[in-house]
């Protein structure tokens, strides 16, 4: 038995009455997801410059706010509200790296920007030190430096500026 269109009567073939759609329609063709956008080089290298300094901005804070709980010994560059003031910036800096840099791969361009804040504190504060006559700002130099190029390169911008899809 054929059917005919217009009439409504059923195909032989058709399992279901005349006039009564599937109970179920055939699935859409897959939606392609755009495709994760590797790390470059240049992320990764801000990123883990952040992890380094993290870690040594927070043992930095912890040992001079130890030192200054204990009390700085006479004859001491720092007093003892300096060594609190210089270990509770030196933590605050070292938590903030490890937060920002643990947010690089699904973060956007804010985490690109306070990379590169946290970069240029750390550049600035190495400057000063080794301006004033100290050399222990020369870590802080090269990491502060690494961190704010490579946060501020065209290749890093474009990655952090990736559809949230994409992350």
């Amino acid at each position: 038995m054929s059917s005919n269109p217009e009439s409504g009567n059923p195909d032989s073939s058709s399992p279901f009455p005349a006039g009564y759609p599937a109970p179920y329609a055939t699935p859409p063709a897959p939606v392609q997801m755009p495709a994760q956008m590797p790390m470059p080089s240049r992320v990764k290298t801000a990123r883990t410059m952040l992890f380094v300094l993290g870690g040594l901005q927070t043992l930095g804070g912890v040992l001079l706010t130890a030192l200054a709980a204990v009390g700085a010994p006479d004859g001491q560059e720092l007093t003892r509200g300096q060594a609190y003031a210089t270990g509770v910036v030196g933590l605050v800096l070292g938590v903030a790296s490890f937060v920002v840099a643990s947010r690089f791969r699904s973060g956007g361009n804010g985490v690109r920007i306070a990379a590169a804040v946290i970069g240029g504190l750390i550049l600035a504060n190495a400057l000063i030190s080794l301006a004033m006559g100290k050399l222990t700002g020369g870590p802080g130099l090269a990491l502060g430096a690494l961190v704010l190029v490579n946060c501020l390169a065209k290749e890093s911008a474009a990655w952090f500026r990736r559809p949230p899809v994409a992350r």
